[in-house]
């Protein structure tokens, strides 16, 4: 095993084991071929440390770290050719997987091309020791597979440093959730609080004034009844005007304000995702007078805009985003098309359930088109309503009277 043995990339582990091969196929031939080669044992001595202190360079001598293999695969590999050709008096490819392995397992900076300068020289020094016939070979052995192991070993390099940056985005992403996810139960609790303050203000002033009124008139009713009826129409009037109050709460507590028009608030939306995102958005309405959508709907089509940006980012890749509002007949129409890869076939996720269900509670409907490598294009229709069904409240309640 290489000594970089927490490496678990198929490229590696495939190193490991072809490097092991390498070796038995050469110590075959040195056991069956050339035995009878001069100084057999000092070859076979070189043979067996080349084999494996390379490999301990990294797990089991514990001075040597793990950018010490290349190192040592030179020093070792080199010797060991060197020796076995001046005694075999030929020259040998041997160099060949060392020199592609290192290349592999080199790590960035100078060392690595004194360590290609190493493999590409060494073979030259074996070649003198046999003659020059062969000096191609010797070319290719050192210089051209130390120099493919290098550019696998950037390939990876790059490839470690795409898996990273995904990491952190991802963790980030998660971060950034949690916040969300704190801030807006922060936000809801405060928001509670405010409501519980303010309710309990004005209900209990109210109801205090109401029933310290009530009595009074109670006393009031056969000594003096139009001084009781008096007293009860202004009760009346304290209770509408209580109500009214009441009811404004409610109001500023609504997740979508009725003071802001659905144009302004889709507008404000995309403008606020193309500044966090860097994307490019276009929102457009068309229409001459502001689209008139119940409460539900507004808040529907805010959520199927916050959706559909955030899949044309995270999904989609895209790049530019054009938003376009308008009114055809009896419906409001929300559409959202972007540049992104798009997809082949169609298919609803959790975030597009959630849209198609949001819209057709309210009988409206979602249309999803998509062509790969031409974008998507998400439509969102609701039926407009009349002003009375919005669910405006009026300030004053004239249908009430205590008298």
């Amino acid at each position: 095993m290489l000594p970089i043995h927490n490496e678990t990339h198929w490229v590696y582990k495939t190193a490991q084991i072809t490097r092991t091969g390498w070796f038995a196929f050469h110590l075959l031939i040195l056991i069956f071929f050339l035995t009878s080669m001069p100084f057999f044992w000092l070859v076979l001595l070189l043979f067996f440390a080349a084999f494996l202190i390379p490999i301990w360079s990294g797990s089991k001598i514990v001075n040597f770290s793990v950018e010490k293999y290349p190192l040592l695969e030179l020093i070792f590999s080199g010797l060991f050719l060197i020796v076995g050709c001046y005694f075999l008096g030929e020259y040998s490819s041997f160099l060949a997987y060392p020199s592609l392995c290192a290349g592999i397992y080199s790590r960035p900076g100078k060392e690595r091309w004194v360590l290609w300068a190493g493999f590409s020289i060494t073979p030259f020094i074996a070649i003198l020791a046999v003659g020059l016939n062969q000096l191609g070979m010797g070319v290719i052995d050192g210089l051209f597979f130390f120099g493919v192991g290098l550019a696998i070993s950037k390939v990876l390099e790059a490839e470690k440093r795409t898996q990273v940056l995904l990491e952190e985005n991802r963790r980030q992403n998660q971060l950034l959730e949690e916040y969300a996810k704190q801030i807006e139960k922060v936000t809801l609790l405060e928001e509670r609080n405010r409501l519980a303050r303010d309710l309990h203000d004005t209900v209990g002033h109210t109801y205090t004034s109401v029933i310290m009124g009530l009595d009074a008139a109670s006393f009031l009713l056969e000594t003096s009844p139009e001084k009781a009826q008096g007293q009860v129409d202004r009760l009346s009037d304290v209770m509408r005007k209580s109500l009214g109050e009441i009811r404004s709460q409610i109001h500023q507590i609504s997740p979508i304000g009725e003071r802001e028009e659905l144009s302004s608030q889709l507008k404000n939306l995309a403008m606020e995702f193309a500044e966090h995102t860097k994307i490019d958005i276009h929102f457009e309405y068309i229409g001459t007078q502001e689209m008139k959508i119940s409460s539900q709907g507004i808040i529907t089509f805010i959520r199927c805009l916050q959706e559909s940006l955030t899949n044309a980012v995270r999904h989609g890749h895209a790049t530019e985003i054009k938003i376009t509002l308008k009114e055809e007949g009896q419906y409001g129409i929300l559409t959202i098309q972007d540049d992104g890869i798009g997809i082949s076939n169609v298919k609803f996720g959790f975030g597009q359930n959630g849209m198609k269900e949001r819209l057709e509670a309210l009988q409206g409907g979602l249309r999803i088109e998509s062509k790969v490598n031409e974008g998507t294009v998400i439509t969102c229709f609701l039926p407009v309503v009349a002003d009375r069904l919005r669910g405006e409240i009026e300030p004053d309640d004239k249908s009430v009277n205590c008298g």
